[in-house]
């Protein structure tokens, strides 16, 4: 049966609007040229692992539509967590964008009053191209040929392109041809997914196999040497847990020298990510489905250990300086800060900009961090006055002793 021009829309419970949209029964994983996936609709893979849809990133990760919608993204989701970004630095303003592809092979978004977003490059051919997502959560372009059967040759994929997520099969390291390095790279804020993070995952270009975290190209974290087998201190716990290990692949040509991983086959199925924070700690997600059980495993990793005094203390690993000897910590506090304030120069790379000014500063008792990057602090002298209202959603981050002074 042929696809009709207009794809399908998928459900949508809008908290505050109270209402609930029915899903079509029609499903399709694929866009060809002449069709358009509009704001409030989706691709979704043939197995149902992955969907594509425009959505705007919330901490709580949920989404509305409407002219109120707020800047919206093109993005892969995985359950209810997105795990590819099409557009970070250049999002639609309002609900009028809609993504589709032409003969040549580009992916765009077309916007009310606004020229269209590229997402993928002119691929400078003219045939029978079409874009599919897999059940990989691998976004490919395709070239089908005049007689248009079969998958086709892949011009382009999003696997090429990751922005703050590692899924299995995607690749990370060098690619010799055109010098550049691929990674994974984190958001600024949960908020922005632009790629402008303190933080990168890559391969280490020493040639170890083993994996890096840089925060603003100083070495941050590293995965240690891992072997074919999967052993880590990225994998210890899931394997523990639900019996499921990990296939690493380190790999080296004339083309590409890279990474990847897998999870190895079990009785059931298994989805898995790896997720690069704005606080430079990767997450690991799985989540394990059989025929006689379910359940998942998310841990971190990363150089900050969680021992400090307080849970819910941020977690940045800083060095010491003359005046923090590395055992001080900010802890989130809803509330305000009386006097002294001042703000930082400039736009920072996201909440670990702020800790770290805010920790080499012996001054600097407290800050605030702003999704676009903006950074406000408080001086010694000033005052955390707590006021623990849920219509308080701003957060200050307070040094511990200063907390301890505001209960006495």
């Amino acid at each position: 049966m042929a696809l009709s021009p207009i794809l399908v829309p998928f459900l949508l419970i809008p908290i505050f609007l109270g209402s609930v949209f029915a899903i079509s029964p029609l499903k399709t994983d694929t866009l060809k040229p002449g069709q358009q996936l509009r704001d409030w609709e989706q691709l979704v893979s043939a197995g149902e692992a992955f969907t594509l849809r425009f959505f705007t990133p919330r901490e709580s990760s949920t989404f509305l539509l409407g002219s109120g919608a707020g800047l919206r993204y093109i993005c892969i989701w995985s359950q209810s967590d997105p795990v590819w970004v099409g557009n970070p630095t250049e999002p639609v303003s309002d609900s009028s964008g809609s993504l589709s592809i032409d003969t040549n092979g580009a992916l765009k978004i077309t916007r009310a009053n606004a020229s269209p977003i590229m997402v993928s490059p002119h691929l400078s051919l003219a045939g029978n191209v079409s874009a599919t997502l897999l059940d990989s959560g691998n976004f490919v372009i395709r070239d089908t040929g005049r007689g248009g059967g079969g998958p086709g040759r892949v011009l382009w994929q999003s696997f090429d392109h990751p922005t703050n997520i590692l899924l299995p099969g995607m690749k990370i390291g060098f690619n010799l041809k055109t010098k550049k390095e691929i990674s994974v790279t984190s958001w600024t804020s949960n908020q922005v997914p632009t790629p402008g993070g303190a933080f990168r995952l890559g391969l280490d270009p020493s040639g170890a196999n083993q994996l890096l975290v840089w925060r603003h190209g100083e070495i941050y974290w590293s995965s240690g040497i891992l072997t074919n087998n999967g052993s880590s201190q990225l994998t210890l716990e899931l394997s523990r847990r639900y019996n499921i290990d990990y296939e690493f692949k380190f790999h080296s040509d004339k083309r590409m020298n890279y990474f990847s991983y897998s999870v190895k086959k079990t009785k059931g199925s298994v989805s898995s990510s790896w997720f690069l924070d704005t606080l430079g700690q990767i997450t690991v997600t799985n989540s394990f489905r059989s025929s006689t059980c379910a359940g998942g495993t998310s841990e971190s990793s990363g150089p900050c250990k969680k021992d400090l005094k307080s849970s819910s203390a941020i977690c940045i690993a800083e060095k010491p300086t003359a005046c923090r000897k590395g055992t001080e910590y900010f802890e989130p506090r809803r509330g305000y800060m009386m006097d002294n304030a001042y703000y930082g120069d400039g736009l920072s790379s996201g909440i670990s900009d702020c800790h770290g000014s805010c920790w080499r500063n012996c001054s600097c008792i407290a800050f605030q961090s702003f999704p676009r990057g903006q950074c406000h602090y408080w001086g010694k002298g000033s005052k955390f006055v707590p006021y623990d209202s849920i219509n308080v959603e701003q957060i200050v981050y307070v040094l511990d002793s200063e907390i301890v002074k505001a209960t006495m």
